[in-house]
């Protein structure tokens, strides 16, 4: 429409050169065991050695540990927990024994092996538990997922992710070479910041590990109260474990997952103040001029707002959205006069989305109602336009040439805010189609069944999400456009190596295609079951209500897709910074999405609304809070380490943590967004060191 569609015209404004270089060479490594101060950009030869792993900031003073580390194949063997169920009243919970080893890679290629001693005997959900859980174990060190070879071996039939923390445990313990006490087991899934999230049927695993032998048993933090699958009424794990002779030990982290595992305990990076984490003045003042604009963009769709608000004849959906886009707003101000500058852009900006999507959407159903098709046509094609608004902005992220850390991260940030809007774009173009039919089926139609409210509701249904998602699209096109002018990004002089980029963007890409493939088996292919669809029509389905799913799905296929994709990177060349950053970016933005999306639907049990689509409560309460305050404490850990090997906290990092600290004071949808922010947050810290170390 004219209000989504002539919204983004953005100058490109900032000009920094960049060049691809060859990787540093490595120097002399430090001695292990010992404690060290690094400069920026100067932990590459230490972090890279693989007889050791650096954790950075384990001290207040901005000291790292050297960690020794085995150079040989190092195996271990832990215990998967499960849960059987043989029926409406009937469950069993039961244990498969798992090999794990690891060693040093010396060929730079990813290399996670997964092996079943029965055939078919490991499902797709813990498939993927593994990916993560490999690449979660070498974050933790401080090291890429090339630079070790892992292996899992089952040896028998398991499924599901609830002992991804487990193995991210056990991976840890043989990559630093400890052994792992056989009397010992856990269960819980494993975030992509390392916290441990909830999982479902705990009474029963552990009575099943502990008529095993096990001693110790750890759950997910917050979840000592945990429903029993055969009463379905909840079961104190402590005094079920004491009466049997065994001690359950709650787990906040991997690291606790560790020293569980180990009787070890890990040195892990100490978390900068909440202060330290604010933003810069010059790029508070950017984003509040961007947050004035769209001020103003928002007051000009308030009369027709007001009017679709006190119509009584309107279909629920659109009231629903008129209401949302002026709680939003109002939500914004208040964040503007408290001085929160990045949670009020945010908030102003969805406000509009909100405004402009129903007010558009109004539009066609007017023109329906008064019987002009015709018109209601052309509203619909004049939302297909957004082929060069997405192609313009990948454009003016290609033309900025990096030659510092932080130009690197800013391009990465605001390709990935593209890519989001190509995923929406994609979407919305499929979603168009679908509405156009629609309009066609109504000619048959006469002027008073046009005119009813039944034919409205239906109209809205099918029309409100496509006009939604053009507005996604215009919103992730403008982010990525204005970040480029708001964005301070002064740090240390770098040059990427090409070579490097291309490692850690297959190793995101790698796990990122495993927990997409988890999400399908866990809601897709059961919705396409239960619907008699094919997987792109379940997909289509749960993507109107997860648009982010769709995004992950093509992220985690982006070097192989046709269209935009392969014209840019034709264009840049497979070797070019700019393809190769978007890789990587893309890739990440898979993983976190796919993560975020594991984590709301199988640990969290999710409950949305139909009308807003928005999560109204989770099935783990107390285990979510208790994850959401481990996932922000560790995001100011992860920026810890990122100063020491950057010189600065990204302001990427700095901007997604104070939008995660105004969200979590909100409803159960907006701690959920909290949650997803802290991880982004951690996530640019941790590429910021990524980075440094290749």
């Amino acid at each position: 429409m004219r209000k989504l569609r002539g919204a983004l015209a953005v100058p490109l404004v900032v000009s920094i050169s960049c060049l691809a270089a060859p990787a540093r060479e490595t120097g002399p490594a430090t001695t292990a065991g010992s404690t060290k101060n690094f400069a920026p950009l100067g932990i590459r030869a230490d972090a890279k050695a693989a007889n050791q792993a650096v954790i950075l900031g384990t001290d207040d003073r901005n000291g790292s540990t050297i960690l020794a580390l085995p150079t040989l194949q190092t195996k271990g063997l832990v215990d998967a927990m499960f849960v059987k169920l043989g029926g409406v009243e009937v469950a069993a919970g039961g244990s498969t024994p798992v090999k794990l080893s690891t060693e040093p890679n010396k060929d730079g290629s990813v290399q996670v092996g997964i092996y079943e001693e029965l055939a078919g005997g490991t499902g797709s959900q813990w498939r993927a538990g593994v990916w993560v859980s490999a690449f979660v174990a070498a974050s933790t060190l401080g090291k890429d997922l090339t630079d070790f070879s892992f292996s899992a071996a089952s040896g028998g039939y398991i499924d599901g992710a609830s002992a991804s923390g487990l193995m991210a445990g056990g991976f840890l313990a043989t990559m630093t070479g400890e052994k792992i006490d056989p009397t010992v087991t856990m269960t819980g899934i494993i975030n992509p910041d390392g916290t441990i999230g909830p999982v479902g049927g705990i009474p029963e695993k552990f009575a099943a590990a502990i008529e095993k032998g096990k001693r110790k048993v750890g759950y997910p933090i917050g979840m000592r109260w945990s429903k029993s699958e055969v009463t379905g009424k909840d079961v104190d794990l402590v005094a079920l474990a004491k009466a049997k002779g065994a001690e359950a030990i709650e787990i906040a982290n991997v690291h606790e997952a560790y020293k569980l595992l180990t009787g070890k305990t890990l040195p892990e990076p100490l978390p900068v103040s909440e202060a330290e984490m604010a933003l810069d003045d010059d790029t508070v003042k950017g984003i509040d001029a961007k947050y004035k604009v769209w001020q103003r963009k928002l007051a000009s769709e308030w009369a027709a707002l007001l009017q679709l608000q006190q119509s009584g004849r309107l279909p629920s959906r659109l009231l629903a959205m008129a209401a949302l886009a002026q709680s939003t707003a109002e939500r914004a101000e208040q964040l503007h006069k408290q001085g929160l500058i990045a949670g009020a852009y945010a908030k102003m900006l969805t406000a509009w989305v909100y405004a402009a999507s129903a007010t558009d959407t109004y539009d066609i159903v007017a023109k329906i109602q008064a019987h002009d098709l015709d018109g209601a046509a052309a509203a619909v094609a004049s939302l297909d336009q957004l082929d060069s608004l997405t192609t313009d902005v990948f454009k003016k992220i290609g033309a900025i040439k990096p030659s510092t850390l932080g130009g690197h991260l800013l391009m990465i940030s605001a390709f990935q805010a593209a890519l989001r809007s190509w995923g929406f774009k994609m979407f919305a173009r499929d979603s168009i189609g679908t509405t156009k039919e629609l309009i066609e089926l109504l000619r048959s139609r006469s002027a008073a069944e046009l005119a009813g409210p039944e034919v409205a509701e239906a109209v809205v249904d099918r029309v409100a999400p496509t006009v939604f998602l053009i507005g996604q699209t215009v919103a992730s096109s403008v982010m990525a456009a204005e970040e480029l002018e708001f964005m301070t990004e002064t740090s240390v002089n770098y040059m990427c190596s090409i070579p490097n980029i291309k490692r850690m963007s297959t190793s995101f890409q790698s796990a990122g295609a495993a927990g997409v493939n988890y999400f399908d088996t866990l809601l897709v292919e059961p919705a396409a079951k239960q619907l008699g669809l094919s997987l792109d029509q379940a997909r289509v389905r749960i993507a109107m209500s997860e648009p982010n799913y769709l995004v992950a799905y093509m992220l985690s296929h982006l070097q192989q897709a046709d269209g935009l994709p392969k014209q840019l990177r034709d264009a840049w060349g497979e070797n070019s910074p700019q393809w190769n950053l978007m890789s990587l970016a893309g890739s990440e933005l898979a993983y976190y999405n796919s993560s975020e999306l594991i984590a709301k639907y199988y640990s969290l049990g999710a409950t949305t609304d139909y009308q807003t689509g928005k999560v109204t409560a989770v099935a783990h309460d107390k285990a979510f809070m208790n994850m959401l305050a481990s996932a922000e404490r560790t995001a100011r850990a992860s920026a810890r380490g990122a100063r020491i090997a950057t010189g600065s906290i990204p302001v990427q990092a700095k901007l997604a943590y104070q939008q995660a600290t105004i969200a979590r004071e909100g409803d159960i949808a907006d701690k959920l967004d909290a949650l997803s922010q802290f991880w982004l947050s951690s996530a640019y810290s941790q590429t910021a060191v990524m980075l440094a170390r290749n």
